[in-house]
């Protein structure tokens, strides 16, 4: 392996990591503090009907956790990648929508990134959402290497 495909693996793997810390410590943190993530979820006015509020209190952390296993697992890892950047995409427009539409919305995040402002909030998420779209970047210039070789 070349010193620049090691590059490249190490820098995979640390996309990968980040995005495993990330997602765990998210959906750790809204599961933690659960009436506050869903009270905040109430007062969205994307997700203020109470069914639809239920739906995403549960399907956001256990999306979170199990995209979180599936880059853990060198077998699912790069569809982990996929649909981390992914999750991460929609959650930036959502912080899009909330910013160009709504006035002082709370934060439905959980731990330290929900002490974040929206502006915040904002730069956060797309520095991942780069991280996310390098990391498959990787993965297809890596699969290119080898159909080529």
């Amino acid at each position: 392996m070349s010193s620049s495909s090691q590059i490249r693996a190490s820098l995979y793997l640390i996309i990968v990591y980040a995005f495993i810390i990330l997602l765990f410590y998210a959906a750790v943190s809204k599961l933690i503090e659960y009436p506050q993530f869903y009270n905040d979820l109430l007062n969205s006015p994307v997700f203020g009907n109470e069914h639809l509020a239920v739906l995403v209190f549960w399907a956001v952390p256990l999306a979170e956790l199990t995209i979180a296993g599936l880059l853990i697992s060198t077998s699912y890892r790069k569809l982990g990648v996929y649909l981390a950047s992914g999750l991460i995409s929609l959650f930036t427009l959502y912080i899009i929508w909330v910013l160009v539409f709504s006035e002082n919305i709370p934060c439905s995040c959980g731990g330290i990134i929900s002490n974040f402002s929206w502006q915040e909030h904002l730069i956060f998420n797309t520095i991942f959402v780069f991280l996310g779209a390098f990391g498959i970047y990787l993965q297809i210039k890596k699969r290119k290497r080898v159909f080529i070789k």
